[in-house]
């Protein structure tokens, strides 16, 4: 029997460990910092601590002696998690800190980009100041996106229009930037218009392997209007592409990455390994790259997960051995829905003040997994995330959805919701917007 070790607090980390655990040849330890209630219920160990503590994660490891790590949240990767356990003599599947740089550091990806493939990004600069960047965001007439270089957690991007909705509230944003981000510098880039899509890869080296693309939900209300929020749900189709997406689209999007990862070994001598996920933009003028995360993303690798047929922790060791497996998918359409606090976005850290029968809602074919912790009382703690995702699959998108909403309905409590991912009208819109209708 071999030992897994997990190091990650949420749902991507829940559906990872259920997976593996699938097979009785694996036991699934976990390392997080909420008592993620799901996690700590399937562990056969865990261990609470901050997710920056690299001492304590060694600790922990040196206790559990794993067979595998596998790092799936940003946080310790950008410290150098992967390095010091690897030191260590640990397998680990997850970035070094400096293949983390291509989420933890948006200006060392786009330079990098820049230089091997600028056909790939939107026009962008990236200033210190804030009178220049304020004059480059007026020289695209402010038809731009705000970011910051650094670790946002999913709510650090503003674009003009949006989330700002005037020239005075994009150069507070910029000034915001400047005085609170870590780098001291701010991203300025072009807003591009078009339908945003995810595409996963498990990739050691020059070894990539693909998993089929994920449209994701960021913003609070129905009909993408709203703030944006960490996610409301996502939803995948029966194969690889999307209901708007075309296998050119795909092949464009994975040779992106393709031509990253061969870019960024160039640069640094250095071989990448771990989840890269790319978030991408099909737009008039083709695939533009949106940003590189290094570790599933959260929800999308629900919607993987939920409908792969391989071990993920068989696959990465695999990998690791020099044969690399076919990954293999249920030919069945995903719909994952997040249920929040009614105050979520505007404000965090509450409690999800739910009921409802775990056992009845799997026996009806739905995933339910956390991203919140058990408190006192027996009460979701959100902190900083958003609450708890229902999943389903189903031959069509739509039936899907509305296995989710039933689901969902029978959750008593306070909590809020996008009830239109993945309907009918919601993806008709979609084809829509592309073919200019």
């Amino acid at each position: 029997m071999k030992k897994i070790l997990i190091v990650g607090s949420w749902a991507k980390e829940q559906i990872t460990i259920e997976n593996i655990k699938k097979s009785s040849f694996f036991q699934v330890f976990s390392y997080l910092d909420t008592k993620n209630p799901a996690i700590t219920f399937l562990a056969d160990g865990f261990s609470l601590g901050s997710l920056s503590d690299l001492e304590s994660i060694s600790t922990y490891a040196k206790k559990v002696k794993p067979d595998l790590i596998i790092i799936t949240t940003a946080s310790p990767l950008a410290l150098g998690a992967a390095d010091r356990l690897e030191q260590e003599g640990h397998k680990v599947f997850g970035p070094k800190k400096i293949s983390a740089q291509l989420e933890s550091n948006k200006a060392f990806t786009r330079k990098l980009m820049e230089k091997h493939i600028p056909e790939s990004l939107p026009k962008f600069k990236v200033f210190e100041f804030k009178k220049e960047a304020l004059g480059y965001a007026e020289e695209l007439n402010f038809n731009v996106a705000i970011k910051p270089i650094g670790l946002t957690e999913g709510l650090g991007v503003k674009v003009y229009q949006d989330q700002l909705e005037s020239s005075q509230e994009v150069a507070a944003y910029i000034s915001q930037i400047l005085k609170e981000d870590k780098s001291r510098k701010v991203i300025v880039e072009e807003k591009i218009k078009g339908q945003e899509f995810t595409l996963q890869c498990f990739v050691s080296g020059e070894c990539i392997l693909p998993v089929p693309c994920v449209q994701d939900f960021k913003k609070l209300l129905p009909g993408d209007k709203g703030p944006n929020t960490a996610s409301m749900g996502s939803y995948s189709g029966p194969g690889k592409l999307l209901p708007f997406m075309s296998q050119t689209d795909y092949n464009q999007a994975l040779d992106i990455i393709k031509k990253t990862i061969s870019a960024f070994s160039k640069e640094t001598k250095q071989k990448p390994c771990g989840f890269l996920y790319g978030q991408f933009m099909l737009t008039d003028s083709g695939v533009k790259l949106i940003e590189y995360n290094f570790r599933p993303g959260d929800p999308e690798w629900l919607n993987t997960v939920f409908v792969l047929e391989n071990n993920v922790a068989e696959v990465i060791l695999s990998i690791f051995s020099g044969n690399p497996p076919e990954l293999s998918f249920k030919k069945r359409s995903t719909v994952c829905k997040y249920i929040t606090p009614k105050k979520y976005p505007y404000q965090l850290n509450q409690c999800l003040k739910i009921d409802f029968n775990l056992d009845q809602i799997k026996k009806e074919g739905v995933g339910v997994y956390y991203s919140c912790g058990l408190g006192e009382g027996k009460l979701l703690e959100v902190g900083t995330e958003r609450g708890v995702a229902f999943i389903a699959d189903a031959s069509t998108i739509e039936e899907a959805s509305q296995k989710v909403e039933n689901a969902i309905a029978q959750v008593k409590g306070e909590f809020y919701y996008r009830q239109d991912i993945g309907t009918k009208e919601q993806i008709s819109q979609k084809i829509k917007s592309l073919r200019g209708n």
